[in-house]
């Protein structure tokens, strides 16, 4: 099993390349280095969805699309449906692995050398309402493989 990188490792990570004018998650996605592969739920051409490493609930994840696009207003119109198209997949697979009521859809691509990346927020019951909840201080994946095993086989893709 691979050790997950605390979240200061990571922001040092992503602040050195920053530094050097790189875009850390074309740099990840050509490497791995930053995140690895542990946390990987699916990928193909186009994308890669993980759970977020450091979550602020269970079953936080990242839809990653592949091609460097700085925000959504960077995207034609065949783009942006893909990407819906994905994102309802895996909310789809996220309530029924994991039994969530809602799922919250937020991109906040802000900052230096961006990279386009939807984050899968998932709300259960009993739990407030509201977007209160995207900010709640992260944690640290825990259960990963089961978690990652379980969106995955619910996406039959």
């Amino acid at each position: 099993m691979n050790v997950l990188p605390t979240r200061e490792e990571v922001k040092e990570k992503i602040e050195t390349l920053r530094e050097q004018g790189i875009c850390y998650v074309c740099h990840d996605l050509q490497t791995g280095e930053i995140f690895g592969s542990q946390s990987v739920i699916y990928e193909d051409a186009d994308f890669r969805v993980v759970l977020e490493l450091h979550p602020r609930m269970v079953g936080h994840t990242i839809v990653l699309y592949k091609p460097h696009r700085e925000d959504v207003s960077e995207l034609a119109a065949d783009e942006t449906a893909r990407i819906f198209q994905m994102c309802v997949r895996v909310i789809q697979a996220i309530k029924q692995a994991l039994g969530a009521e809602k799922v919250y859809l937020v991109t906040m691509c802000d900052g230096a050398i961006n990279h386009l990346h939807i984050q899968l927020l998932p709300r259960y019951p009993g739990e407030p309402i509201g977007s209160k909840r995207l900010v709640d201080p992260r944690g640290t994946l825990t259960n990963a493989e089961s978690t990652t095993a379980a969106i995955r086989n619910a996406l039959h893709l």
